[in-house]
């Protein structure tokens, strides 16, 4: 089971701190401290490493608390949420510039309390995940020798980073003219290049560079304008692709047969090459899989001489990399849900809950739950999208009906304001309806994530494919009276 989260308080007045500490055991969270001043909570962090501190901003010590939170940040990158009394201008612009992760303005409610601190824990959790897919996606450019190009042909500037820049002159991130890179380019290149910049596009357009010392590069460009004039994209370094494309030709005069045969090599290797581009640039999940593939070895392997303490860590290491895997792919979906090609038709959305019904009872073949389906429900539709929308939400009510006997899944159709109202209705946990409008944000869980499991992300799923049909869509519920989800489409 997973260990609650540990949270340092950093507080000078003990009546406080003592309440806050009361509160937070009562949410269900393991406090370190409190810690009266700077010199104690450094200690403390030191030696217990907390997930989050509550800062208040006057602190005893050389430090406040301001100065304090932007050492433990720098140094330990702990999420920050401030505790103060005043809200006067100076005090937030100070506080702003550290960058916390929320205030609470005293006095605060538990809800206050419980929201802030979840939401901060939540946000560092995907910022800790992002920063290491930054760090996989700098590593693998690196390996494939690309970099980021930026281009303004309105005021004749450029920038590039990573190895690509020191071969076209420039330094990494520099901003430089464009005539100073555009002199390196080989006259055969030059006015094609010039020609893509003015025009706005550049696609994999490879251009041959030359040096003051006389070496030779090749450069391979793919960029595309922004609605500012800006046109960006990748820059990578095909030297080695392109000399053994030189040396082929060079050869054409004298064999054409073994010309055909470096050819068809040559292009093996372009092909090898575009393969290790995109999976370097794009499949972060590769580690992810290692790790799980090797724990599950050694486990297979070694498990047996590890010891109960060394299959639980081998067990903890597995669940954590299938638990980042699917949350890099929940992230992946949802950042391209905007980008998805939509065709809508006549669609029966009765029908496709009763394919999704099907689905989830073949899931868990021994659950017994009743569902209650519209004859029919049409609407017009992109059935992949809308059938992603069906299947969220009836997948939530089956998730959050696991402990009802008997568990009642409901998918109808109303009216409101004279359009199709489309429902998905259970007898499941529900929840506070106060909370209804959160419940759309990614990932905000209201419900216990080692009950349920999930990442937050169903109904913001749902809300987006929503919104790009034109439609609305609401959630209302009641604790322990179950909840149901209606939206609407455009058209």
């Amino acid at each position: 089971m997973k260990n609650p989260p540990k949270i340092l308080i950093v507080e000078d007045e003990g009546i406080v701190a003592f309440n806050l500490q009361q509160r937070l055991q009562q949410l269900g969270y393991a406090v370190i401290g409190p810690a009266e001043s700077d010199a104690d909570s450094l200690a403390l962090v030191a030696r217990e490493r907390p997930d989050l501190v509550l800062m208040d901003i006057h602190i005893k010590g050389e430090l406040d608390g301001i100065e304090l939170a932007s050492m433990l940040g720098r140094d330990y990158q702990l999420p920050i949420i401030y505790l103060t009394a005043y809200s006067e201008d100076a005090t937030l612009e100070r506080a702003r510039r550290t960058r916390p992760y929320g205030y609470l303005i005293k006095p605060f409610s538990e809800r206050e309390l419980h929201a802030t601190v979840q939401m901060a824990l939540e946000r560092h959790e995907v910022q800790s995940a992002l920063a290491v897919s930054q760090t996989l996606l700098e590593q693998a450019l690196q390996a494939a020798e690309m970099g980021v190009i930026h281009i303004r042909p309105d005021i004749g500037k450029i920038r590039m980073n990573g190895s690509p820049a020191p071969l076209a002159g420039l330094r990494a991130d520099e901003e430089r003219t464009l005539d100073e890179f555009v002199s390196r380019i080989d006259p055969d290149d030059r006015a094609q290049f010039i020609a893509d910049c003015q025009r706005g596009s550049l696609r994999r357009r490879t251009v041959r560079l030359d040096n003051e010392a006389g070496s030779v590069h090749w450069l391979q460009i793919d960029a595309a304008s922004n609605d500012d004039g800006l046109l960006q994209g990748m820059a990578q370094n095909v030297t080695d692709r392109e000399e053994a494309r030189t040396a082929l030709q060079r050869a054409n005069d004298d064999l054409e047969d073994r010309v055909r045969e470096r050819t068809a090599e040559l292009r093996q290797h372009m092909r090898e090459i575009e393969s290790f581009s995109h999976a370097a640039a794009h499949d972060l999940r590769s580690p992810i899989r290692a790790i799980s593939g090797l724990s599950q070895l050694l486990h297979e392997t070694h498990g047996a001489t590890l010891g109960e303490e060394g299959r639980d860590l081998l067990g903890r290491i597995s669940r954590s990399a299938k638990r980042m895997a699917e949350l890099i792919d929940a992230l992946l979906g949802l950042s391209t849900l905007s980008r998805t090609p939509m065709t809508p038709a006549d669609v029966d959305l009765a029908e496709v809950a009763r394919e999704v019904a099907q689905s989830l009872r073949e899931t868990e073949p021994d659950r017994q739950v009743s569902f209650v389906i519209a004859d029919h429900a049409y609407a017009h539709a992109d059935l992949p999208l809308i059938r992603s929308v069906i299947e969220n939400l009836m997948r939530n009510a089956w998730k959050f009906t696991r402990d009802r006997q008997p568990a009642v899944i409901e998918f109808g159709l109303d009216s409101r304001n004279g359009r199709p109202d489309y429902f998905v209705r259970d007898n499941g946990v529900g929840f506070d309806n106060n909370q209804a409008e959160k419940l759309f944000g990614a990932f905000f869980r209201l419900h216990d994530e080692q009950h349920y499991g999930g990442f937050g992300l169903g109904l913001s799923i749902a809300e987006r494919i929503v919104r790009r049909h034109g439609g609305t869509i609401r959630a209302e519920g009641e604790v322990g009276q179950g909840a149901t989800i209606h939206f609407t489409l455009g058209g």
